[in-house]
């Protein structure tokens, strides 16, 4: 189970040394969790549910890809922000990257410094959206109601 007060990073890189450098970098100031493959990358993200997650583009099983795709198709996993680190440094495997999901992509070898301002963002404007989403659907409710009221005041059947 995620604790709650620390955000959780889920690593997956089929590289175990790359896999670990990016959890030292990040484990002072995060949890993280770490996978090797694409199908336990996907089974650990819904299993944990991560707030963000630092993935690889060349894996074992399935590309990096086709996990980031596979996550978002998913209503479960959809909104969890998705970095690419990849030593596929071609703009096009970039662009790829970004296509099927990805908020940001770093290319290895990775800067301790840089990793962590880009998962700070990134983190940052997750819980920005979330507050927003949080500040409409109170609006919606409120609005709702009002409607509501409304209809009774005026003696309207309500829908």
């Amino acid at each position: 189970m995620k604790d709650d007060t620390r955000q959780l990073i889920c690593v997956v890189d089929d590289e175990r040394t790359n896999a670990l450098m990016l959890s030292m970098m990040l484990e002072k100031e995060f949890d993280v969790c770490m996978a090797h493959t694409g199908n336990d990358a996907i089974a650990m993200i819904r299993e944990r549910e991560p707030d963000l997650v630092l993935l690889d583009i060349v894996l074992p099983d399935l590309s990096g890809y086709e996990v980031c795709a596979k996550l978002k198709a998913n209503p479960a996993t959809s909104d969890i922000p998705v970095i690419f680190v990849s030593g596929l440094d071609d703009s096009e495997y970039e662009h790829s990257g970004l296509e099927v999901g990805a908020v940001d992509y770093l290319t290895k070898p990775v800067s301790a410094p840089v990793v962590k301002a880009r998962v700070s963002r990134v983190l940052q404007m997750a819980l920005y959206i979330e507050f927003l989403e949080q500040l409409v659907s109170q609006r919606d409710a409120k609005i709702d109601n009002l409607k509501a009221q409304a209809r009774e005041i005026l003696g309207l059947k309500v829908a």
